[in-house]
């Protein structure tokens, strides 16, 4: 693996990515409308641009505290396979070139959402952990 580039974000204080090419774009919170019986973590669905997308809350699939809507909250549009899906994040970043030398594997032993990280990206300021997107869509 070479270079390459991943959206960062935050859930709280603590950062994740995405590889960019999975990001179709980010946007702004829009309404979104409720689903009956949908699973905790799918907030609903929302209208981008003539297309009916559904919204997944990542504080909640990935069994964080909830925490309200706020000024910085985004969604990330990602374009998996032939399934596009809104992420709702606290923030959005920036965009981080990432070299090979700076990913880590999970360590051992990590709580429950260690199956929706793919790798750790290590800077000098702080460690981003990688979202494995197609494992966070799972039921």
């Amino acid at each position: 693996m070479e270079n390459f580039q991943i959206v960062t974000f935050s859930l709280g204080p603590e950062s994740y990515g995405i590889p960019i090419e999975q990001v179709q774009e980010i946007i702004r919170p829009s309404a979104v409308t409720y689903i009956p019986y949908a699973p905790p973590h799918v907030l609903g669905l929302i209208n981008l641009r003539g297309n009916v997308i559904p919204v997944i809350d990542l504080r909640k699939r990935l069994f964080l505290q909830p925490q309200g809507e706020a000024k910085y909250n985004r969604i990330i549009v990602v374009h998996i396979q032939d399934i596009v899906v809104g992420l709702w994040v606290d923030a959005v970043s920036a965009v981080a070139a990432i070299g090979e030398d700076m990913l880590a594997d999970n360590p051992e032993g990590l709580s429950l959402d260690e199956q929706f990280i793919d790798k750790v990206v290590k800077t000098e300021e702080r460690l981003i952990a990688l979202l494995n997107i197609p494992a966070l869509l799972r039921n």
